[in-house]
């Protein structure tokens, strides 16, 4: 196993973190003894289940079995990759990890960091301006679509005015370069290549990741703006900003989210207000473009299912089949919720109320249920031979996107194919037998096109040595302390996997490291059953082998797993239970793991002998030795020892 980057520097960044204190930010944490507890914020926890030692700095949730250290906890609640957690804590600790610094300094285009802090302070001034007399237009427009104080201030609404530079200079005035503020989408450059402020005369709406860091902004006009003018524009795309891999309001939305583990996705940044203001908590949109392989993704981080909240004009309508299969394929719940008379979810919140809102999302259908129902409204599917089959044909060209492994391997998604197979059966009049033959053939072609697809890319990346020009969305590989290596396997490990055996040796390494080095070389690896066992042990052995130490502390360090973490912090806590009831010190308790099994080893070794012996697999000469060591071994067990000569 190599690691992807270098545990010293992991390391600087877990030991500057105090996770007591980033966990605090999070929920509230209660002294209990040496400890601290917490309602867990991973399941509908009613009494504080989370548990955090501030000794080992590590967390557990006994109900969701989940834990590890800073880096898990951060990856878990934010929903991000291991590289993403630790930029994360740095940032937080002061620790500069993007390299080379550059040399116009902080505020350089070039420096993601100082695009972060650009566009922090932009934000802010468009929000001032929206309460000063300037503002006072923007203000009342959003007064009277309904928008509150309170989320006004909570989404920081603001306002740009309609001037070609008040933004820039004021940039100016702070030592911002114009160069930062047209990296970050703020500014434009006009044919002559002057620049000028991107947005202006128009009310802001700031679009946040999912960390609650600014990274763009949409702008709408004001009643009484030119008719040539867009009604809504966005930030062009950044570093820091890419519309198909964000969704507004997810920073305030995420905790619902996972909560409920289900998205509702609206289609406009109002409606997203609007639905929180009557307290929908769990709703998102995108940002200026249609909802993508991207956004599911996103998505799946944090919840199992998605609402559709379309509006009930004929676009909204026609959106529903392009995003259909994108969830097929994902293996992801759809549901789809069409509103009465053409309303979008903001007016229809401002006639109506939060809660009939939620119980018409609560009855939204199943997204093949909403599918068959348009391709078959207008017609009898019986009568109608030629619709029918044309109708039928689009559904199953949609259930086709699900593979027989991943059917297989989903027993819930099995059930809803064979329910609707039924229920297309009995409307259309054919044989489910028919209909299913048609979906496997269909499934089979998507399947060879696939892999012509993939043939073609190897193909073409054989013909130009690969694409070398990939985007890198992790840390960078010019970046003092990282590693080139390619993607892990991802697996889940599990505590519940180890066996007795299992458990016995690793408390004993993790918690006396001293004899983790005597454990490596004694120990039987033959012995480990389990992939967690396993996992484990290689990690305890890529560590001895690089020389680094084999303490606790390193070991969490070293992992970036965060289910291996997770078990990590079981096995110490089992191990600190058990410590005062045994009778048997760390080094007496090896060397009998050790020597139990060197035992059971060798009664395996000697009932493969003997089966072997019965089958006649040895020359006469070996077969005369296996005996006659058989029965030395027997008269040594009975204490009838060989005579001396």
């Amino acid at each position: 196993m190599s690691f992807a980057i270098d545990n010293e520097v992991k390391d600087r960044v877990r030991s500057a973190i105090n996770i007591v204190d980033l966990m605090s930010t999070y929920m509230e944490l209660r002294r209990q003894g040496r400890n601290f507890v917490a309602v867990c914020p991973f399941h509908d926890d009613r009494r504080p289940s989370l548990n955090v030692n501030p000794d080992r700095q590590s967390w557990k949730c006994w109900v969701c079995d989940i834990g590890g250290d800073v880096f898990s906890f951060v990856m878990k609640k934010e929903g991000v990759s291991f590289p993403e957690a630790l930029r994360m804590l740095a940032e937080r600790a002061g620790i500069q990890l993007d390299e080379p610094k550059n040399r116009a300094g902080k505020y350089s285009s070039d420096d993601k960091k100082g695009m972060f802090d650009a566009m922090k302070w932009a934000v802010g001034e468009f929000h001032q301006c929206l309460f000063t007399p300037e503002g006072s237009a923007a203000k009342s427009y959003l007064t009277e679509r309904g928008i509150s104080e309170e989320s006004i201030r909570k989404f920081q609404l603001g306002f740009a005015p309609d001037s070609w530079s008040w933004l820039l200079d004021r940039a100016q005035r702070k030592a911002w370069k114009p160069d930062v503020i047209e990296a970050i989408g703020l500014a434009a450059r006009g044919d002559r290549g002057s620049r000028y402020d991107r947005f202006r005369g128009r009310a802001i709406f700031p679009i946040n990741d999912a960390q609650s860091r600014p990274i763009a902004v949409g702008g709408r006009v004001l009643p009484g703006a030119s008719k040539d003018s867009a009604k809504y524009i966005n930030c062009n795309e950044t570093r820091l900003y890419q519309k198909s891999h964000q969704l507004y309001g997810l920073d305030h939305a995420r905790d619902a989210i996972s909560k409920t583990r289900q998205a509702v996705v609206m289609e406009g940044y109002t409606d997203v207000i609007m639905a929180v203001q009557h307290g929908i908590h769990n709703a998102v949109a995108c940002c200026g473009t249609a909802l993508g392989e991207s956004h599911i993704k996103l998505l799946k981080r944090y919840c199992d299912s998605v609402v559709l909240l379309l509006d009930g004009d004929a676009a909204g309508q026609r959106r529903t089949s392009e995003i259909l299969e994108l969830f097929v394929s994902a293996q992801m719940d759809l549901r789809i919720l069409t509103l009465p008379d053409d309303l979008d979810p903001c007016d229809y919140l401002l006639q109506n109320s939060g809660q009939k809102l939620q119980q018409q999302i609560d009855a939204s259908v199943d997204a093949l249920e909403h599918k068959l129902r348009q391709v078959c409204q207008g017609f009898d599917p019986l009568l109608d031979t030629h619709r029918a089959n044309t109708a039928l044909e689009s559904i199953l060209q949609t259930m086709s996107k699900v593979s027989h492994g991943s059917l297989l391997a989903n027993e819930a998604m099995r059930l809803r194919q064979d329910q609707l197979i039924a229920r297309l059966a009995r409307q259309f009049g054919i044989e489910q037998s028919e209909i299913r033959l048609r979906m496997d053939s269909l499934r089979k072609q998507s399947a060879d096109r696939e892999q012509q697809r993939n043939e073609f890319r190897r193909t073409q990346a054989a013909q130009t040595g690969g694409d070398r020009n990939a985007s890198d969305t992790s840390i960078s590989e010019n970046q003092p302390g990282f590693k080139h290596s390619s993607a892990p396997e991802i697996k889940l490990y599990k505590y519940a996997e180890l066996t007795a055996m299992e458990c016995e040796l690793f408390e004993i390494m993790v918690t006396h490291p001293e004899l983790a080095p005597v454990a490596i070389e004694r120990f039987p690896v033959a012995s480990l059953t389990s992939a967690t066992a396993k996992g484990l042990f290689q990690m305890f052995l890529d560590l001895e082998l690089e020389g680094h130490a084999l303490d606790f502390e390193s070991l969490m360090t070293a992992m970036e797993d965060p289910s291996l973490k997770s078990v990590l912090v079981s096995i110490e806590d089992h191990s600190a239970r058990k410590s005062p009831l045994t009778t048997m010190t760390a080094d007496e308790r090896l060397h009998s793991l050790c020597d139990r099994l060197s035992v059971h080893d060798d009664k395996s070794q000697r009932r493969k002998q003997i089966q072997s012996l019965e089958k006649k697999q040895f020359d006469e000469a070996t077969e005369l030795s296996l005996l006659h060591d058989f029965v030395q071994q027997a008269r040594v067990r009975h204490g009838l020892f060989p005579p001396q000569e």
